[in-house]
């Protein structure tokens, strides 16, 4: 089963991806060299307290948008919602 995740706020953005790390067992130290940062950026990040993330899930909300957390394996079909 693929599970996708929906993410409203930097902090739950920030949530799957210290999810997604888990998984794979990896440590914030692997996934911050991956990335070419320190680890302590990695842990702004899962914790949501990175400024451009955070302006990021700012703007899609104000937009009327989430982004959505898709494992590369899944074939996704989006459709609009019905709206009264």
């Amino acid at each position: 089963m693929v599970t996708w995740r929906r993410a409203r706020d930097a902090r739950g953005l920030g949530q799957h991806i210290a999810t997604l790390r888990r998984e794979r067992r990896m440590t914030q130290a692997e996934l911050a060299q991956w990335l070419g940062v320190d680890r302590t950026t990695v842990v702004r990040l899962e914790a949501g307290n990175l400024r451009a993330v955070k302006r990021l899930t700012e703007a899609l909300s104000v937009l009327g948008a989430d982004l959505v957390v898709v494992p590369r394996e899944a074939q996704v079909t989006v459709e609009a919602a019905d709206r009264p």
